[in-house]
């Protein structure tokens, strides 16, 4: 995480794995016919398969819907350690993920900031 705050910070994020989806997919550039989550995609999945007429034998294996679950869970209890300077940087990073594709800031990490930010006041 120091490597890619520390990148962009410089302005040498170079690496298309690290770089926004905003950036990467150019929303407001190319018209796309869907858009697809992570968090919905055995719904997107069908509803792609469904509009290209992929037919009765085309199916989609995403890991189960419990298995997402706690992965995101575990996820987000990785950011308990992470020092809010590099948290309030990321998160910088991908504003426009955040706004253009309707994300919010997990309540985990807004409790955690808004406790920084009303103990030095």
């Amino acid at each position: 995480m120091q490597y890619v705050v520390w990148n962009y910070k410089h302005n040498i994020l170079d690496n298309i794995h690290w770089r926004s989806q905003y950036d990467i997919c150019q929303p407001c550039h190319i018209n796309y016919d869907a858009v697809g989550f992570y968090e919905t995609l055995r719904d997107d999945a069908k509803y792609i398969l469904e509009k290209i007429a992929a037919g009765e034998n085309a199916y989609f294996f995403p890991r189960s819907v419990d298995t997402l679950q706690r992965s995101s869970d575990e996820y987000l209890t990785m950011f308990d350690n992470v020092p809010l300077g590099d948290i309030e940087s990321l998160l910088d990073m991908y504003k426009r993920d955040y706004e253009v594709f309707g994300y919010r800031i997990p309540e985990r990490i807004r409790r955690r900031l808004y406790n920084s930010n009303t103990s030095k006041a």
